[in-house]
């Protein structure tokens, strides 16, 4: 393989919506796990919570960019569009939260970006039943990680105070 190969296949990449897509949900989902990080390290009697966001960010967004990644290649583009912008949301209100530390207030904030990893996981995961006709391990992964975040997001609301 030669330089100019290399150079080539680089640029088909980066042209690659799929890849985009894929792209912008592990790096919001990246940039706001090390907001979690971060704040579980300022706030110490938060940490417990802040630990299940952060497992929730990493499974939740490997998930969705993996589904929007399939969606698109069994061209179920609008529902690969979908949940890479509600991951990319559910992230971002994640980072809003945690952006300086946490406050028990701002666990709403966590359990709705959650909530929203959750739904759009979900949503992915019928898009690839719905393409692919069938289910596969991939889909049972799938719906064990759709369970598992709304068993996080359910942890995270009893944190939110009354």
């Amino acid at each position: 393989m030669t330089a100019t190969d290399v150079m080539e296949t680089v640029q088909a990449r980066l042209k690659s919506t799929r890849g985009w897509l894929a792209a912008s949900v592990v790096l919001t989902g990246a940039i706001a796990w090390l907001a979690v990080a971060w704040a579980s390290n300022r706030s110490l009697e938060h940490s417990g919570h802040l630990g299940v966001v952060g497992v929730s960010l990493a499974l939740g967004c490997g998930e969705v960019a993996y589904l929007a990644w399939h969606n698109w290649t069994h061209r179920e583009r609008g529902i690969a569009v979908g949940v890479a912008v509600a991951a990319s949301v559910g992230s971002l209100l994640i980072l809003g939260a945690a952006y300086g530390g946490v406050t028990a207030q701002d666990f709403f904030a966590c359990a709705a970006g959650v909530g929203v990893l959750g739904m759009s996981t979900a949503v992915g995961l019928f898009g690839m039943y719905r393409s692919t006709g069938k289910s596969s391990p991939a889909t049972l992964a799938g719906m064990f990680i759709v369970m598992g975040l709304a068993y996080f997001a359910s942890i995270l609301w009893g944190a939110v105070p009354q």
